[in-house]
């Protein structure tokens, strides 16, 4: 039950936090979406902040997940505004007319400190998986309005704008480099 209570208590204050400051075009997944995959870790690598080095544990042409949360929890904790970062699966932020089209959808919280119950900067990167290239693509060419992103294939990355530190068009080439450069960045 107090599990129960602390979900719904952070459901709630995303809710509101999403709403209060305006941004009502990220994603959310479908019941059935996987479990968030737990805090990120910090990186010993040797990438500056505000860059990213790219691995290539993705196959050509197609982004996976595992392989950008891991980027991304290395790249953005090393940012002032992210020394707690984690992928969860939020279910609040998807448009009306995407949210049936979504296979899968993750996005990357950064927190002050461990334990808080509400994220300093929100929503810092998305990770949605689409049931259909197209429908990626509508998606991806919506947020690039107003924010940097990434399609390929069928899956998106959209990269935030509260990380002043962390350059989030190098960290979208990074992420584009695991799927092989495959993919098209959109601004």
């Amino acid at each position: 039950m107090k599990r129960l209570l602390i979900a719904g208590s952070i459901a709630c204050a995303t809710l509101l936090f999403t709403a209060a400051c305006g941004d009502d075009k990220k994603a959310d997944a479908p019941a059935a979406a996987a479990a968030a995959s737990g805090a990120a870790s910090e990186s010993g690598s040797a990438a500056p902040s505000g860059s990213a080095k790219a691995g290539s544990s993705g196959k050509a042409g197609q982004l996976q997940y595992q392989t950008v949360a891991k980027l991304t929890g290395e790249l953005f904790t090393k940012d002032a505004d992210c020394p707690v970062g984690q992928w969860d699966g939020n279910s609040t932020g998807v448009d009306p007319k995407y949210r049936s089209a979504v296979a899968n959808f993750k996005q990357f919280d950064c927190y002050k400190k461990r334990g808080d119950m509400l994220p300093h900067r929100g929503q810092q990167a998305i990770y949605v998986e689409f049931k259909s290239a197209n429908a990626a693509k509508a998606y991806a060419q919506d947020q690039a309005k107003a924010y940097p992103t990434l399609v390929v294939g069928n899956t998106v990355v959209v990269a935030g704008s509260g990380l002043k530190d962390t350059d989030m068009k190098a960290y979208l080439e990074a992420v584009n480099e695991t799927a092989g450069g495959a993919g098209q960045i959109l601004a």
